[in-house]
């Protein structure tokens, strides 16, 4: 089952899951013929191969609720990928089981996915404030939803040079059990975003949408 879930955010904004079951050279001939992966293929791991590819073809997939445009997706300064012909805002992300895209013509936005492992508690110190670590409580899946929401906010920022433990900040919102307020700050940068997340095939996802009017 690849194509696992197309979601409308809202007016502007699409996301996409894919479920990684196929091998690297059914997922190359299922991109668009103008997008040249050979470069990437050649060098990385297998596995990361077909993490790459799912999240591409993912992207391209969604991309056709946009436009029918052969676009080619680059890469910035700091690493975000976009569209340089296309006024749309993307974010990828992918683990050994599973990618996930976000699409907007109108927002900036940033997704994670996560598989939920133990991994994220043992470098919880690295990256969880005191109060999140109460947040938390030592548990692996809160861990690992905190470790995922900040990779989002990260993303959505996209200008590098944050630290996780100090610049972003996370606690639970009032009004909504799946959403966190998250907080980014700086010497001379901060703003809050909404951080959504649930659980899905043993995977912590979240995203966030740079909608909210200050």
């Amino acid at each position: 089952m690849p194509l696992f879930q197309t979601r409308q955010l809202d007016e502007h904004t699409l996301l996409g899951l894919w479920t990684l079951t196929e091998q690297a050279e059914e997922l190359l001939h299922a991109l668009p013929p103008h997008l040249d992966a050979s470069e990437f293929i050649h060098a990385a791991h297998p596995k990361r191969q077909q993490e790459w590819l799912a999240s591409r073809v993912l992207l391209y997939d969604l991309l056709r609720h946009f436009t029918d445009k052969p676009l080619a997706l680059h890469r910035n300064a700091t690493g975000k990928p976009f569209f340089p012909e296309a006024g749309l805002h993307v974010s990828i992300t992918h683990s050994p089981e599973m990618a996930a895209v976000i699409l907007s013509s109108k927002y900036e936005v940033g997704i994670d996915i996560e598989l939920i492992s133990p991994k994220a508690l043992r470098v919880a110190g690295k990256f969880l404030s005191e109060q999140e670590r109460g947040f938390t409580a030592g548990d692996e899946q809160q861990t690992c939803l905190y470790w995922s929401a900040k990779e989002t906010l990260y993303k959505l920022y996209s200008k590098k040079r944050l630290l996780f433990k100090e610049n972003l900040k996370l606690e639970p919102a009032a009004t909504c059990t799946n959403l966190l307020q998250g907080l980014v700050q700086t010497d001379n940068f901060s703003k809050l975003y909404h951080v959504y997340f649930e659980t899905i095939e043993n995977h912590v996802l979240t995203y966030s949408i740079d909608n909210i009017i200050d």
